[in-house]
C-alpha cells in the first residue's frame, strides 16, 4: 500500500504545505448530525483497478448507448482510463490511452462536432493540454497536444464566446493564471489566452454566475486562499476579475443551485481545515459566505453536488483523502445542511463523479482512489 502522502498533489510545495496543514486546528464551522437512516442508501457495488495514481474522474456517455461511462486520469501512468457501462451499473475493464506527462484533470465534451464525446486532459508535469478524439464507440483514436501555462490542473469545457462551440479553460498552478482555448470549429483551438488569478489556482468551474447569458469561470487558489471569479465579457475574454478571500489550501470548486432560486452557488473544499464552504449567489455577481461545514479532521478535496434522496434539493458528496471516506451532506431544501452520512472508500480518494449508472432513477457515485489505484462505484438504493 502506498503511504498516504503520495496521493497528495505532486508539486513539492503543495505536498509539504498540505502535510503541515493537517496539523492545523480547523476553524469554527457548523457541525452536522449523523444520519442513521441514510447509512444504507449508498452501497459499495464494484471496484475497478485503473492506472497508477488516478486523480480526476468524470462521467459521460462515451459510446452513445444512453448509459453514463467513466473516465479517470492516471497521474503517474500518464494515461486516461475509459470504463464503459454495461447497462446495469457495472463497467467493462478499463481501456487506457496515453496522454502527456502527469495526467491530472479531465473534462468531457464534443469538441469537434461529430456528436461523439471527446476528452480533454491536463498534463501537470508536461505543461500541455491533450485533446483525445472519440471515434463514436468510446474508442479514443487520436490526440492533439497544446501548450499550457506551468502546472495545468483541472480542465473545464464551456462555450465562452457564444458561437455554440465548446471551448476549454485550464488553471495553471505554477503560472498563476487561467488559459482559455477558443474552439475553431473543427476540433482545433486558437492559441491560448492567459488571464491572471491569485496564487496557485487549483480548481475551476465554468458557469454563468451573473445571469447575463455569458459563461464565467470560478477558480480556487491554493496558496493564498481566494476564490476568483473571471467575468466573461460575452466574447470569451475575462479581463474583469473579482475575488473572495477564504483560507489557504483551497482545492476544488463546484457550481450548483443549492437554494432553489435558480442561481448557481459555489461549493469550495478546504483541505487543511477539514471543511467545505458554500458561497450563496445573491445575484448581480455577488456572493455571500454561508455556513462552513466540517467534514473531518482534514482532507476534503473534492465536492460533487447530487440529489441523494430524490427530494429535488441538491446534496453534496465530499471525498476526504485523509480519512479515506465519502461524506454526504443532506440539503434541508434551502441550501443549508443538517445531516451527514459517511461511507468508506479506498485509500486516498481524490475525486468523485455522479450519474445514474444503473438506470433506476437514482443518482449514483463513482470515486477515484489515488493510493489504491482504483475506481469504486457506489449505487444509490433510495426508495
Amino acid at each position: 500500500m502506498k503511504e498516504t502522502a503520495r496521493w497528495l498533489l505532486p508539486t513539492t510545495f503543495v505536498l509539504v504545505a498540505v502535510m503541515l496543514g493537517l496539523l492545523t486546528t480547523p476553524l469554527a464551522s457548523q457541525g452536522l448530525s449523523y444520519s442513521r437512516e441514510l447509512e444504507t442508501t449508498l452501497t459499495r457495488s464494484s471496484v475497478y483497478a485503473v492506472g497508477t495514481d488516478p486523480f480526476v474522474i468524470v462521467t459521460a456517455d462515451m459510446n452513445d448507448d444512453g448509459w453514463p461511462d467513466l473516465a479517470v486520469t492516471n497521474y503517474t501512468s500518464g494515461t486516461v482510463s475509459v470504463l464503459l457501462n454495461k447497462g446495469n451499473g457495472t463497467f467493462a475493464a478499463p481501456v487506457d490511452y496515453p496522454t502527456g506527462t502527469g495526467a491530472f484533470g479531465v473534462a468531457a465534451g464534443d469538441v469537434d462536432g461529430d456528436a461523439a464525446i471527446d476528452l480533454v486532459v491536463t498534463n501537470e508535469r508536461g505543461n500541455t493540454v491533450s485533446v483525445l478524439f472519440n471515434t463514436g464507440d468510446g474508442t479514443l483514436s487520436s490526440r492533439t497536444d497544446m501548450p499550457s501555462g506551468g502546472g495545468p490542473h483541472v480542465a473545464t469545457i464551456a462555450d465562452f464566446n457564444a458561437d455554440s462551440l465548446p471551448d476549454i479553460a485550464v488553471p495553471n498552478f505554477n503560472s498563476h493564471s487561467v488559459s482559455v482555448y477558443i474552439n475553431q470549429g473543427d476540433g482545433s483551438f486558437a492559441d491560448r489566452v492567459d488571464f491572471a488569478t491569485h496564487l496557485s489556482p487549483f480548481g475551476a468551474v465554468a458557469v454563468d454566475l451573473s445571469g447575463d447569458g455569458a459563461v464565467d469561470i470560478a477558480v480556487t487558489s491554493y496558496r493564498d486562499g481566494y476564490v476568483d471569479v473571471l467575468w466573461n465579457d460575452g466574447r470569451g475574454s475575462f479581463a474583469t476579475r473579482t475575488a473572495m478571500e477564504l483560507e489557504p489550501e483551497l482545492w476544488s470548486v463546484a457550481a450548483a443551485d443549492l437554494t432553489g432560486d435558480r442561481m448557481p452557488d459555489l461549493i469550495v473544499t478546504r483541505y487543511s481545515t477539514g471543511a467545505i464552504t458554500v458561497l450563496v449567489n445573491r445575484g448581480g455577481g455577488s456572493f455571500e459566505r454561508s455556513i462552513d461545514y466540517l467534514t473531518g479532521r482534514g482532507g476534503p478535496c473534492w465536492a460533487t453536488p447530487f440529489d441523494l434522496d430524490g427530494d429535488g434539493a441538491l446534496d453534496i458528496a465530499v471525498v476526504d483523502g485523509y480519512a479515506h471516506r465519502l461524506t454526504v451532506l443532506r440539503n434541508k431544501g434551502d441550501g443549508t445542511f443538517n445531516q451527514k452520512v459517511e461511507f468508506e472508500t479506498g485509500q486516498g480518494p481524490s475525486s468523485a463523479a455522479a450519474a445514474d449508472f444503473n438506470g433506476d432513477g437514482h443518482t449514483d457515485i463513482a470515486v477515484a482512489n489515488w493510493n489504491s489505484d482504483e475506481v469504486v462505484v457506489f449505487l444509490n438504493l433510495s426508495e
